[in-house]
């Protein structure tokens, strides 16, 4: 059955990063952020750098939770809308949705690999601390 969204009011601050803010029904959602990022305290550039191919977190299968067929669901929907006052949201970033309605998948997937480099070694903390 399909349903009317009906929202009030929303207030987000930020939305980044191939993050969605949806208000009604969909079938598939898929967003997607890739993010690699070298902090230094020295600016050098190495040519060969942001190749994602080089680091395994990239191209690693994520796993999927197991799909259980043996599901029983009861579902009264007592009206035609789904109705929503307000919502107050700081931010919404990486991959993130937020929606009022219905989707049937949703498939979001975030990689993040941060390099950070110093030029010379921290401080060592004193032992007991």
């Amino acid at each position: 059955m399909k349903r009317l969204s009906i929202v009030g009011n929303i207030i987000i601050n930020g939305i980044s990063e191939s993050s969605l803010l949806h208000i009604g029904d969909n079938s598939v959602i898929q967003p997607r952020s890739r993010v690699f990022a070298v902090q230094r305290e020295v600016a050098t550039f190495n040519e060969k750098e942001g190749n994602f191919d080089l680091y395994p977190i990239f191209s690693r299968e994520i796993p999927q939770p197991p799909f259980l067929d043996s599901v029983s669901m009861s579902i009264d929907n007592l009206g035609s809308c789904i109705q929503v006052g307000q919502v107050r949201i700081l931010g919404i970033s990486t991959a993130a949705l937020m929606q009022v309605g219905n989707t049937r998948v949703i498939d979001a997937d975030n990689r993040t690999k941060n390099i950070r480099q110093f030029a010379k070694p921290l401080p060592a903390k004193p032992k007991g601390k």
